[in-house]
């Protein structure tokens, strides 16, 4: 999410129509000498060979899962709690695809060749009603053709998830995507959506219609195995079936066994699935109809405790594809004389620190609530010391949501440059001058409370101090070297953090107060890594009050009206200025965005744009082979 783990946002990890002109993503990208990226090149690194025309089929393709964050759902309507690139982009695609396809190779745009319809939507003259038509391209594993009511029923029932409760939908905003929308089979290949105001039509595409993964309504319209199908059109039947279908998938050890999963109209479908580790193997779907071919004859999915065992594995040739975890760069070179390609790039999204502005312990989210508390810790990061030595230079900065690369035509200037460069000494005067007493190495406290200009703020008690309980990533090891250096900085102005190592999983779980609100009081700050974000990179369901993912609860209510605003406004500028607000308002802070590497065995060929998209969290084995 950076090696780091990443959430999901959008459904697809994200979808949108615009190109952001990413370089480097194909085979004319080069190697860097000392594996440093060059600006030239988006910060990439590495090179993805032509593809060979020597294609052998079959093999066992051995795939490695991300460390601590195996997947662990499989229904393609996917809790706020389950939700993460991991469980979405490289495990339910394999078996389900999405109606609009993204990213293309490493640019984040859509793929209309993989998509379920050859075009973005037509729009009514009144804005309001989108029409899609269905290329007919894809087909279920059952013979039937993926309709129109196959969308319908995704739509059905994700409305009756969130009616259940807003967190049984990891995208799901209150007023919006389904709420703001009713939908209506046209014919068998055509489906219209009408919203209930003329929004923003890239707003639309990219963050509502992407979000759509079409399902089997002929074998999935039950409310128990075995059952007759039913009208799932009628909300109390879509609740019937919605809540099915949820049991199911929290049940695990019966991914393997059950018929349901098997209905596919993706390449592969599960095979085997290990409740202890999260490792699963696939089957070609020898019924699939999309774009590419299941060459291989399993796919599987394998599970590390660690980042060394799979680079281990990597070396050893055990492996065949893996990401290379930061905690392994130095050994770059070890795989590189076993013949290995290596290629990275930093994926569009962004990893941070993020507060908690509920947490009442200690009257932590009081003053973390204070503007320019959040602004002395910012002081308080020193980016460029991470990039040199915790990331050997393969990073780019970020200051933000959009960092420097990949390129974004939606960066303000306040996202190129660091506004709060590292300084102690200016983290300290933030602090004096609204009146709290700094202690270096000891510790700091409000002296002055109040909520005139020198004082500490409302809510804020005198007395009171600014230590806290963190949680973050125990893989890899660069998010606790960032977490621990920022600790020591913080030190130096009389903060003191409580540093508690987790997994990825747990993290999104228990340290998200829409997840789980009984924890709100349980921590100050957390990491888990980050997001993977849409080419329509607004922050909806991130930093709008009461969004699905934002983790901390962050209220700005100037934000949320230009969050509306890059959905409703036309507005080149909108989203620009939405962006430029949330790198000002500092709801956690914002840290490098690092070249996510991935090593490939010799043997191993295909689609360079399938390579390229490992950059961006997305799994296609269909583009892929063994050569003779």
């Amino acid at each position: 999410m950076r090696s780091r783990n990443q959430r999901v946002i959008g459904g697809v990890a994200l979808l949108a129509a615009g190109a952001l002109g990413l370089t480097a993503c194909s085979g004319s990208s080069t190697s860097h000498s000392k594996g440093a990226p060059s600006a030239a090149n988006a910060y990439s690194y590495g090179k993805i060979p032509a593809a060979s025309t020597t294609v052998k089929s079959g093999g066992v393709l051995h795939v490695a899962e991300d460390v601590g964050a195996d997947p662990n759902w499989i229904f393609p309507i996917t809790p706020a709690a389950n939700a993460s690139v991991y469980t979405i982009n490289q495990f339910q695609y394999l078996s389900w695809r999405t109606l609009y396809w993204s990213p293309k190779g490493s640019a984040p745009e859509m793929d209309y060749s993989r998509s379920m319809t050859d075009a973005a939507p037509t729009v009514s003259s009144d804005g309001k009603t989108f029409s899609i038509k269905l290329n007919g391209k894809y087909s279920w594993s059952d013979g039937n053709k993926v309709s129109a009511q196959d969308v319908l029923l995704w739509f059905d029932l994700y409305k009756a998830a969130v009616k259940e409760s807003p967190a049984n939908a990891s995208n799901y905003t209150p007023g919006q995507f389904p709420d703001n929308a009713t939908a209506k089979v046209v014919n068998d290949q055509t489906i219209s959506f009408t919203f209930n105001k003329v929004y923003n039509p890239a707003w639309i595409l990219d963050t509502q219609l992407n979000q759509i993964v079409p399902l089997p309504s002929k074998e999935w319209a039950k409310a128990a195995t075995g059952g007759s199908n039913l009208d799932y059109t009628q909300p109390a039947n879509a609740k019937k079936v919605y809540d099915y279908l949820a049991k199911q998938s929290k049940s695990l050890s019966t991914y393997a066994s059950s018929p349901l999963w098997q209905t596919v109209d993706g390449a592969y479908k599960i095979k085997s699935y290990n409740t202890s580790t999260g490792a699963a193997t696939f089957a070609p779907n020898t019924k699939y109809s999309g774009e590419g071919k299941p060459n291989f004859s399993e796919v599987d999915l394998l599970s590390y405790t660690s980042p060394t065992a799979e680079f281990n594995d990597l070396q050893s040739g055990k492996l065949d594809l893996g990401y290379v975890s930061s905690d392994n760069w130095p050994q770059l070179n070890k795989i590189k004389s076993e013949d290995y390609n290596l290629y990275g790039l930093p994926d569009f999204g962004f990893s941070f620190m993020y507060f908690n502005f509920k947490d009442a312990t200690g009257g932590f989210g009081k003053a973390i609530s204070q503007l320019y508390v959040r602004q002395a810790f910012a002081h308080l990061q020193d980016e460029n010391a991470e990039i040199k030595g915790a990331y050997k230079g393969m990073a780019a900065p970020a200051y933000g949501p959009l960092g420097v690369a990949p390129k974004s035509p939606y960066t303000p200037a306040n996202g190129l440059k660091n506004p709060f460069p590292f300084s102690v000494s200016a983290a300290k005067k933030l602090l004096t001058d609204h009146g709290w007493k700094v202690v270096p190495n000891g510790v700091t406290t409000c002296q002055n409370p109040g909520t005139g200009a020198n004082q500490c703020g409302a809510g804020v008690a005198k007395g009171q101090n600014l230590n806290f309980k963190m949680y973050y990533t125990s893989t890899p090891k660069v998010v606790g070297e960032e977490v621990t250096s920022f600790a020591g900085n913080l030190k130096q102005i009389g903060v003191k953090i409580n540093l508690n190592t987790d997994t990825f999983n747990n993290i999104i779980s228990n340290e998200s107060n829409p997840s789980s609100p009984k924890n709100e009081n349980a921590w100050g700050m957390a990491d888990f890594g980050g997001f993977t974000e849409n080419n329509y990179p607004s922050t909806n369901t991130l930093f709008n009050t009461g969004g699905t993912y934002n983790e901390g609860s962050f209220s700005d209510p100037q934000l949320d009206k230009l969050i509306n605003a890059s959905m409703l406004s036309t507005d080149p500028n909108a989203l620009k200025n939405e962006i430029s607000l949330v790198d000002a308002d500092l709801p956690g802070i914002f840290q490098p965005n690092e070249d996510r590497i991935y090593a490939w065995s010799p043997k191993l060929s295909g689609s360079p744009d399938a390579f390229a998209a490992l950059t961006q969290l997305m799994l296609d084995p269909e583009d892929l082979y063994f050569t003779k």
